[in-house]
């Protein structure tokens, strides 16, 4: 598995961001994304990060809390590069895995798997084995200065679509994290079984984007209905005018991530309308989901405030 990461670095490494298209390595798969990226509207990809290559640790005493990703079906372990570049800001470990078959590149060559109760429990391995690689205190795999950096006792996982019903596999599975984030996505769905919201006890926040054309509003009835049935604490942010993809760095890189960015047609009514600016929604969602880590992870009481905060854009609940 190919795992990238994301973490507090000094501050000499600033001015040395990379590409987006640095994070495919692999030929052919760098040409066929570069080409893509070439002509992705600028209004919807950023295709300039705000992290540099391996930069040098920050000089953070350890062990440092520690969160883990799971991409969308047909994505790639950096779609939301933006979210683990803030949370890294705030002082997180961030480590995304490539679902090896359900890539990005998998997706290009029409050979996905199903979303099916097996494929979900090939993600949750992935993650899984992520944090036991992260937790393993004689790790192999790891670049030296990050074996025993991860803190297992303030570890959480969060995901987006397919990743979000992979964190709450995760969650209900594996009893190592202590929060999850779910974006865009239900956990619990008669579509998709094995996963029960009544299996999962820890802190749990879910997003709901209102204008979301991808799992449309049958989807978004079922994630309202998980929050129904969560154990609390729990919390349910709706994005108003935001679309599937918008919470992804890949928003209309091609046809398949369209959902979220320019115009689209309304669940209610079908009435067309302009979906709200995705790189407004992704910093929206990145400082909530900041928030949500530093109350539950870090025992800062301070950040629920940040995290129920008004804002035009959002509709916030908790229980």
């Amino acid at each position: 598995m190919r795992v990238e990461l994301w973490y507090p670095a000094t501050r000499a490494a600033a001015g040395a961001e990379q590409a987006l298209t640095d994070f495919v390595i692999d030929e052919p798969d760098a040409a066929s994304f570069a080409a893509l990226v070439d002509v992705a509207p600028a209004e919807c990809v950023r295709t300039q990060t705000a992290s540099a290559a391996a930069p040098e640790l920050a000089e953070i005493a350890g062990p440092w809390p520690t969160l883990v990703f799971s991409h969308c079906h047909g994505c790639a372990r950096f779609s939301s590069f933006s979210l683990a570049e803030h949370l890294a800001s705030h002082g997180f470990l961030v480590a995304a895995v490539d679902h090896a078959g359900s890539t990005v590149f998998d997706q290009l060559a029409d050979e996905l798997p199903p979303i099916d109760e097996a494929t979900l429990e090939l993600r949750r391995d992935d993650v899984m084995r992520v944090i036991d690689e992260l937790l393993d205190p004689a790790a192999t795999s790891l670049p030296d200065p990050f074996v025993g950096l991860a803190d297992g006792e303030r570890l959480g996982v969060f995901g987006h679509s397919f990743g979000s019903v992979t964190t709450g596999k995760v969650l209900q599975d594996d009893p190592r994290p202590r929060a999850g984030v779910a974006i865009a996505a239900p956990i619990e769905n008669p579509l998709l079984p094995g996963v029960t919201m009544a299996g999962i006890d820890e802190p749990l926040m879910l997003f709901v984007a209102v204008e979301d054309n991808s799992i449309t509003e049958f989807g978004n009835a079922a994630i309202r209905q998980n929050f129904t049935d969560a154990n609390a604490p729990a919390w349910k942010l709706e994005f108003a005018d935001t679309g599937h993809f918008a919470f992804s760095d890949l928003a209309g890189l091609s046809d398949y991530f369209s959902a979220g960015c320019g115009e689209g047609e309304r669940q209610t009514d079908g009435a067309p309308f302009t979906y709200a600016d995705p790189f407004a929604v992704r910093s929206l969602a990145a400082g909530r989901v900041a928030a949500f880590f530093a109350l539950h992870l870090l025992g800062d009481d301070e950040a629920l405030a940040q995290l129920e905060a008004g804002d035009p854009l959002l509709d916030v609940q908790s229980k």
